[in-house]
């Protein structure tokens, strides 16, 4: 796809020597174990409960995957990972696509994405609970095909974030509650076709990412009770292998305010990672399921898995491809090529061939 600008204002809104086995490095924040000896007895209501959430990038089921789809049917994208996603305590992906039949179009797009509601049974069928709903084609049919996606998740019961028929519900955060720890979870878009996407107080729309001390001003205002903070971004420059400098200013102020991690997509390419004052920032999940056109960095995709376990929060990668209409498992020689690609681009950290991904 290509680049887009808003057409309105935006002020309204080493590699070492010595080799190392990556996979029995303990993280440094990691919680203690217990120690072991005699009549050493550990209280329950003190052992903090480990939870994996897991995210996936930009999915869309139009264009020339229709065909496939009318054919293989539509659980048949996720056929290879959706034992992996059940797995999960909790699961998260980008619908990078309205839901809707209209064909009334935003003439400020220069593409248009809608999807049949079969996709969100495809969805649930593979194990996501959480959508997020914001990003640069939420409004490709206008509001009513936004007020028809939102019919149509709420009907499959779905959570999500990133729209609201006003802006009191585009910006308000998502309360999950996983094994007694309470996850908000936020969403903000920061590349749109027109500003006049951005919610308003009767405007159905998404939140304004453009804006950063509204962004933080509204995780502050709703985040004070959470365990955990996560926020998701749909940022940066397409097709690029890195971000952009804001995104780091963004990460810094991110964290300033106690977000504990930042998840991103956009790009349509896979893009590194941090952890910046121990907050974890995955910069773009790339594509997840994208037309057959796709091949090479757009092709690259997979799954992030990020774990909590009291303070310590760690992430892991695991890496697919995307080959006509399928997210598909890779050879290990394969994955061991995207993971130190990913590593060769990600700020001060390591992976490990099994995708664990290390302070440095």
């Amino acid at each position: 796809m290509l680049l887009q600008h808003p057409k309105k204002p935006l002020s309204a809104v080493a590699s070492t020597e010595k080799k190392l086995n990556l996979d029995e490095i303990e993280n440094k924040n990691a919680a203690p174990n217990p120690i072991e000896g005699d009549n050493n007895v550990v209280d329950e209501n003190e052992v903090e409960p480990e939870i994996t959430i897991m995210f996936a990038g930009d999915t869309m089921f139009d264009w020339d995957l229709r065909p496939l789809l009318q054919k293989h049917g539509y659980d048949y994208p996720f056929i290879h990972i959706k034992d992996k996603v059940q797995q999960a305590d909790y699961s998260f992906i980008n619908i990078e696509t309205v839901i809707t039949e209209r064909t009334e179009k935003d003439p400020n797009q220069l593409f248009w994405i809608k999807s049949d509601v079969n996709s969100l049974t495809a969805i649930k069928n593979a194990g996501f609970k959480m959508l997020n709903l914001g990003n640069n084609h939420t409004l490709d049919y206008l509001r009513p095909g936004l007020l028809d996606t939102l019919q149509h998740v709420e009907e499959f019961g779905f959570d999500y974030i990133g729209v609201g028929r006003n802006a009191q519900e585009a910006y308000a955060a998502k309360e999950i509650m996983i094994e007694g720890k309470k996850f908000k979870f936020f969403s903000f878009v920061r590349f749109m076709p027109s500003t006049d996407w951005i919610a308003g107080k009767d405007r159905p729309g998404i939140p304004n990412g453009y804006d950063l001390e509204l962004v933080k001003k509204t995780i502050l205002e709703q985040k004070d009770d959470a365990d955990y903070t996560i926020v998701y971004f749909h940022w940066g420059r397409e097709k690029q292998k890195l971000p952009e400098a804001y995104q780091h200013q963004y990460v810094k102020e991110l964290k300033e305010i106690g977000v504990d991690v930042v998840v991103g997509s956009h790009p349509h390419w896979l893009q590194g990672f941090e952890y910046y004052e121990g907050m974890a920032v995955a910069y773009s999940l790339g594509n997840f399921l994208f037309p057959p056109y796709v091949k090479a960095e757009t092709a690259q995709t997979g799954l992030l898995s990020v774990t909590f376990h009291g303070e310590d929060i760690s992430m892991s990668f695991d890496p697919y491809m995307i080959e006509k209409g399928q997210i598909k498992p890779i050879s290990d020689a394969e994955c061991t090529e995207i993971l130190q690609y990913l590593e060769s681009i990600s700020f001060n950290i390591k992976i490990s061939n099994k995708g664990n991904i290390i302070q440095n």
